[in-house]
């Protein structure tokens, strides 16, 4: 099969056009790795899905019943959107660290991902 993804090249001529079989060929190896990692990609789908619903869950349930509690305590109106304001920004920061950690995870899976892929199509030789 050769080295199917020097194909594919961004430095290759703009006359060049890959085969049907060339097609099928990386087809091919994209679904094998695909399917090698298809627990790791579904770990991660998991993390997207869980942190969204997380902060949906936030904003939807547990923001307002802080809302209505603190409105039922005996607190100035100041003190409580003060407080509010804070609770909001610092549960933004944590969402977006753990968006970020999963990110990274991505990032990290998708680098593996790649490496793989080219372990496949160039047999460990040349990066």
């Amino acid at each position: 099969m050769g080295n199917l993804f020097d194909n594919f090249r961004k430095n290759k001529p703009k006359h060049f056009e890959p085969t049907a079989q060339m097609l099928f060929d990386y087809e091919e190896h994209y679904m094998r790795l695909v399917k090698s990692y298809r627990e790791e990609i579904k770990f991660i789908n998991d993390l997207h899905t869980t942190h969204t619903q997380e902060v949906k869950n936030f904003y939807a349930n547990d923001l307002p019943a802080i809302i209505k509690k603190l409105e039922a305590e005996p607190i100035t109106d100041d003190v409580r959107r003060e407080w509010l304001k804070h609770l909001e920004q610092h549960m933004n920061k944590s969402f977006d660290m753990s968006g970020h950690f999963i990110d990274v995870l991505t990032t990290k899976k998708v680098e593996e991902f790649n490496e793989a892929l080219r372990d496949k199509i160039f047999g460990g030789g040349v990066r």
